[in-house]
This record gives structure tokens, sequence and C-alpha cells, in this order.
């Protein structure tokens, strides 16, 4: 029996089918539909559908989730998805059991189960993109929350009244130590910003350049302080730090450790991700329960 994975995100939907070994056989995707959401999943689903038996759907999604209901509560990115009844209309399609969460939820659940925390069973997975994502694993269990808010770490508050957030407060983690928050570093400093500098060549740039250098270490101690808040308010085995920034990590992780270590008097364990642009794809066909 085989398992659809799927990851909806704000330019477009990834789609993988699984076998019984949880191996990854086929994927494709499409540009995330604004309308007709629903059936343009199906008209997907259905393609890699054809002549198998399907044990379920799961489905990991930007933005906040009623886990329970299976519907997208909110979601800046995907507006079209927002209080859509998904996971009851596919189910009705495919008469299969059909599971939404968020999309940090499902990575690291990912991670847990074949990444970089198989060893351990409580962790946090920490997302680093344009934003800042998290999901919390307590004893082999997603922790959602009372509303599905568990896990927006990147919603943090660790400068009070600090720098506007794109959530509309004022000083979130997701504001200092972030993909954008770079990029608004390089455009506020008069010499990066004539060069139309990237993240990546900040970090490219870091031993040579005295400008660069003065950022990333900047990016560096907000994420060592927002990791080490986590690490005393939940005590993990381990914090694995994934999403787009970890590429360039060749540039800036021993640093981030020997921060984050000197910040924390209790034992840190962290570790880089092992599953990257698909990590919520495949934590999404974790998410269908065995049968």
């Amino acid at each position: 029996m085989y398992t659809i994975g799927i990851d909806i995100g704000g330019t477009k939907v990834k789609f993988g089918l699984f076998n019984e070994q949880k191996q990854l056989v086929q994927t494709e995707d499409i540009k995330t539909p604004t309308e007709a959401v629903v059936e343009t999943m199906i008209n997907k689903i259905r393609d890699l559908d054809k002549g198998i038996e399907l044990k379920g759907i799961g489905i990991a999604t930007a933005g906040i989730v009623d886990f329970e209901k299976g519907i997208i509560t909110s979601a800046a990115n995907i507006p079209a998805f927002v209080n859509v009844p998904l996971a009851e209309q596919l189910k009705s399609a495919f008469n299969v059991p059909v599971v939404v969460d968020n999309d940090a939820n499902s990575a690291a659940l990912a991670e847990g189960m074949s990444g970089a925390a198989t060893s351990v069973k409580s962790y946090i997975c920490i997302a680093i993109g344009t934003g800042i994502g998290g999901g919390i694993i307590h004893n082999n269990q997603l922790v959602h929350g009372l509303n599905g808010y568990s896990g927006e770490v990147g919603h943090m508050v660790i400068v009070p009244d600090g720098k506007q957030c794109g959530c509309g407060r004022k000083g979130c983690w997701e504001a200092y130590a972030s993909g954008r928050a770079l990029e608004r570093m390089i455009q506020e400093d008069p010499v990066l910003s004539n060069k139309n500098f990237s993240p990546q060549q900040l970090f490219e740039n870091y031993q040579e350049n005295e400008y660069c250098k003065k950022i990333v270490d900047t990016f560096i101690d907000y994420l060592a302080i927002g990791i080490s808040n986590l690490q005393y308010l939940f005590d993990p085995e381990m914090i694995v730090i994934g999403g787009g920034v970890i590429d360039s990590s060749e540039y800036w992780w021993e640093n981030l450790v020997e921060k984050a270590t000197n910040f924390s008097s209790i034992p840190l364990n962290l570790q880089q991700a092992h599953l990257k642009n698909n990590a919520s794809m495949i934590g999404a066909s974790y998410l269908v329960p065995e049968r």
C-alpha cells in the first residue's frame, strides 16, 4: 500500500508517492493554485494514484492548522486554502484517512523518523528560511498546543519594542535571525546595500569582509539567544536546525554551536537537519496513521 505526502507552500505544491517502506518512489509539483484548490489537488493526486492501493494522504502546509478538523485557519501566503475543509473533501474523494498539519511540524516529524533525530525521543526542530518555524516533539509525539500555535518559535519576543516583524508585532526572533532579517541588515548597511549583496554572499565573504562579518556575527548572536531560550524552556535531548539558511552552514555552524553553548549552562545537543527541501513532504507521509 502507498501513501501520498503533500507539501503546500507559497509558490508550489509538492506531491510525493511513498511505498510501504516509506521510500519516495515518485514526486511531482504544481504551481500553488489560487482558486479551485480542492479540485486541483484531487486531479494531481489521481495522477499519482493510478493502479495503486492507497493507504492515506498526509498534508504539510504553511500557516496555522486546526489539526483535529484538518483545516488551515491562517496562512498569509496561501489565502485560497484558508478555511477550506481540505481533509474532509479529500477523504470523501479517495475514501482514505487524510491528515493535515503545519509544515514545520511535519519536517520535525520527518527528522525524528528518518533524519537527524532518530536516536532521541524529545527534540525541537527549527526551520530557518524567510522566517523561522519550529516543531516540538515530546516522547515521540508532536506537540500542537491548544490552538495549534505550538512551535511558532519565530514569534518569541527577544528584543522588547524591537524591529517590526511580519506578524505585526515588534522584537520577534525571526525579525533578527532569519533570511528576511539578513536582507534587512544588508539594506541597512551603507556599504553592502550599494553592492546588492545577498545573504549567501554574506556568508561566503564572512572571513574576508568586515561588513559581512559584522552582520553574520549579529545574526549568529540572535540565533544563539533563541536556541538557548528554547533549551531552558523545554530541556530537549536535541535541537535540530534546518531550513534554507542551513545550506550555508559551513561558514557559520561552528560559531553558532560555540555561542549557543556559552549561553547555556545545561547540556546542549545542536545538530544540522539531514533532510533538506523534501523534509515537510516526507513528514507529511508519516502523518498517515498505520493500519
